[in-house]
């Protein structure tokens, strides 16, 4: 947005989504996750957090992540709404439309964006084999016997 505007300033940014619509929804997209909003891939690491909490019986980290799921969306939300959503305070024209440094340059800024936006939705919908892999590895984490006796298994 930098790039796009010349400014770090969130009051200075508006109009965003009028000029530039597709980074609009590829900023939506995680902002929404970071929340925990399904079908993303926050929602699940969030569900996975709240049930394990719940299970363990510590209700206060289960309202603890659910609070600041609600206070993440509301932050991602005021940011989307502040530099996207509302209107510009200068007019846009064609030397702002050109501090991205021309189309070259816009695309590969936005490829990278796209791409993490693309794994963010693929892992939500596909979170399962993700799960499954995170469970075996936090089981690893806490019984390194089997790893340990595979590395040291050549030594004398």
């Amino acid at each position: 947005m930098h790039r796009l505007r010349g400014t770090y300033q969130l009051e200075s940014l508006g109009g965003l989504y009028r000029a530039y619509p597709a980074l609009a929804v590829l900023f939506l997209i995680p902002a929404l996750s970071l929340a925990g909003i399904p079908p993303l891939s926050g929602f699940w690491a969030k569900l996975s957090l709240i049930q394990a909490a719940l299970n363990a019986q510590e209700y206060v980290i289960a309202g603890t992540a659910l609070a600041v799921g609600v206070l993440t969306l509301f932050s991602m939300t005021k940011i989307w709404a502040e530099a996207f959503w509302k209107e510009s305070a200068e007019a846009e024209d064609s030397e702002q439309a050109g501090r991205a440094g021309g189309r070259g340059s816009w695309a590969v800024m936005l490829l990278p964006i796209a791409l993490l936006a693309a794994l963010t939705v693929t892992i939500g919908l596909a979170a399962e084999p993700i799960l499954v892999l995170s469970a075996r590895a936090a089981e690893e984490l806490l019984n390194p016997a089997n790893y340990v006796h595979i590395v040291l298994e050549g030594l004398p």
